[in-house]
């Protein structure tokens, strides 16, 4: 599956505790988008998206998620950032899955970005035993 670049939305970000491992893999850029889902504050101290339907309106809302999309030079830059990116957030072992989302940018273009994610079938612990994020903005965590 192909995408256009990556969209973080915890620690990877700005300000966040894993931002200097995503700046260590070159990234050409980034700006603000929104992916459609939900966002929970683990007790791990790390926040968890579920994707989800898009809502009825656009970013920012109810439904969104808010994050950085992040590109590289070419497909090969990206590729070799989430080699190095996947053993951070726990792939092989299932902590997350790397999977292609579609993202709105700030002005309202549309990409697909890989994102590091929780699958859907882990909705109902979430729903127990973590802090759904409502704004879908995990900024005041960092």
């Amino acid at each position: 599956m192909t995408a256009d670049g990556l969209f973080v939305y915890g620690t990877l970000r700005e300000g966040g505790a894993n931002h200097a491992w995503l700046q260590r893999t070159h990234p050409e850029g980034r700006t603000r988008a929104w992916v459609a889902g939900r966002l929970f504050h683990l007790p791990a101290g790390y926040p968890a998206l579920v994707p989800g339907a898009e809502p009825g309106g656009p970013p920012p809302g109810p439904g969104w998620v808010r994050g950085d999309f992040v590109g590289y030079e070419d497909e090969t830059d990206l590729d070799c950032a989430l080699a190095d990116l996947d053993p951070l957030e726990g792939v092989e072992e299932g902590l997350f899955t790397r999977e292609v989302l579609p993202v709105v940018l700030e002005g309202g273009h549309r990409f697909k970005a890989w994102a590091y994610v929780f699958h859907v079938e882990r909705l109902p612990r979430l729903e127990r035993e973590a802090v759904e994020i409502q704004d879908g903005d995990w900024a005041p965590y960092l």
